[in-house]
């Protein structure tokens, strides 16, 4: 089960880092009151998705163990994620994302790449994940970025592969024959979700 980083001693540093790693990678910088309203929008539409997500997995677990919920997120989390982007009205969408990914559709684009990297470089250089991120794409999409992190549950069906369940393990390779997303452990950084907020939407909520 995934967690959402709440690491807020870490925010300011992140913020110091983010210029610096926004300018590095050639994107445009988001004008401040911008990044505010995208921030808004993005935290509430993530915390939207993982309740979701994490109150439908916590019920597949209790009703046929990790197995079944291997099941579940296989058929299930995508559809979940695109109701819960519908629910939040237009302008906005929703994306897990990783590159040890079990679903391929969850590999990131250039521009998730980027925002990976700046967390992993934050947790580098600091020790801890920044809380999330703000990046304007060289296509002037505007996306908010939250970390990920494994979880101690996470680890039944993302864990050691040798130690895991045969059964669960056996399901995995039968739904996901690339599989990339075992090996983890409790803290680890496992993705981020990330918000796509249209201009919009932003102009909606700055005349609202």
């Amino acid at each position: 089960m995934l967690q959402m980083n709440g690491f807020r001693a870490t925010v300011l540093v992140a913020a110091t880092m983010t210029g610096i790693l926004t300018s590095c990678a050639g994107e445009p910088e988001v004008p401040a009151e911008t990044e505010r309203l995208v921030r808004d929008q993005g935290a509430a539409a993530t915390q939207a998705l993982m309740s979701t997500l994490q109150a439908n997995l916590v019920a597949a677990m209790q009703k046929g163990g990790p197995t079944y919920a291997v099941e579940f997120c296989a058929g299930e989390a995508l559809t979940l994620t695109d109701s819960v982007a519908r629910q939040l009205g237009s302008g906005i969408s929703l994306k897990r994302v990783s590159e040890n990914h079990r679903n391929p559709v969850n590999a990131p684009d250039a521009a998730e790449v980027r925002a990976l990297r700046h967390f992993q470089d934050v947790l580098a250089e600091t020790g801890s994940l920044p809380e999330d991120w703000v990046q304007q794409t060289s296509n002037g999409e505007l996306r908010y970025y939250r970390p990920l992190v494994i979880a101690e549950p996470c680890l039944a069906c993302h864990g050691d592969e040798t130690t895991m369940d045969p059964a669960v393990a056996e399901a995995i390779a039968a739904r996901y024959p690339d599989d990339r997303a075992t090996g983890y452990e409790t803290g680890d950084l496992r993705g981020v979700i990330r918000v796509t907020v249209s201009p919009d939407r932003i102009g909606r909520a700055e005349d609202g």
